[in-house]
């Protein structure tokens, strides 16, 4: 009866186990939408980064051209 126990236990371990590891999972829906929303808010922080510096380079032309600064 020990080795019944022994046996089951072992197949139900072998039965439950992810198999191989290198298989490719496939991307869920759930990991496609996090990709989508990841890319987007790269774009947008690239944007953002974009738009500092042209304020920077923005504001310091016109702190150049301004006749009344203390440069």
């Amino acid at each position: 009866m020990k080795a019944f126990y022994v046996l089951a236990t072992s197949l139900l371990v072998v039965g439950c186990s992810s198999g191989d590891s290198d298989e490719r999972r496939e991307e869920t829906v759930g990991t496609e939408i996090a990709n989508d929303y990841n890319r987007q808010m790269q774009k947008a922080a690239d944007v953002e980064i974009q738009l500092q510096n042209q304020k920077r380079d923005l504001d310091a032309a016109i702190e150049e051209s301004d006749p009344g600064s203390d440069r």
